[in-house]
């Protein structure tokens, strides 16, 4: 099985339009490509990548944040942060565990150092999607 790739801090990001910017002072603990319906629904992509670093070390630097909240299968709800110029949907957090912020990888201003480990919600996954075999993958959200 894979092994989370380390990403060197500090871990910084924008929106598309750049006014919104984010600081993460450590490094992830868990990465990975989501399935769900909610993040394909909310993307318009077929998954959405992602890594969790502890709330603690995430930080928006400039711009305003938008929120989106939802309920979760868990019954927890889910809020999406987006920059209030642009929409770019920049982090996401879940009542169910606030000591985690969830970043959207594409917002990386550096992608090369991110590689998903896990796949999550693949019983929701697009029908022609093949998640990599050598990753961790879950039909649902694994509790941890």
């Amino acid at each position: 099985m894979e092994q989370l790739k380390a990403m060197i801090v500090p871990i910084t990001g924008s929106c598309l339009c750049g006014e919104l910017t984010y600081l993460c002072s450590k490094p992830p603990v868990w990465s990975v490509n989501c399935h769900c319906k909610s993040c394909q629904k909310l993307s318009g992509a077929p998954f959405v990548s992602a890594f969790s670093v502890p709330s603690e070390a995430f930080q928006i630097k400039t711009g305003k944040t938008v929120a989106f909240s939802r309920m979760s299968e868990s019954g927890h709800s889910v809020s999406t942060f987006h920059c209030a110029a642009c929409g770019t949907r920049v982090c996401a957090q879940s009542e169910g565990n606030k000591s985690l912020m969830n970043v959207f990888a594409p917002t990386l201003e550096d992608t090369s150092g991110y590689e998903p480990i896990s796949n999550v919600y693949l019983s929701e996954s697009a029908s022609w999607i093949v998640p990599d075999e050598k990753s961790f993958n879950f039909e649902k959200m694994p509790s941890f």
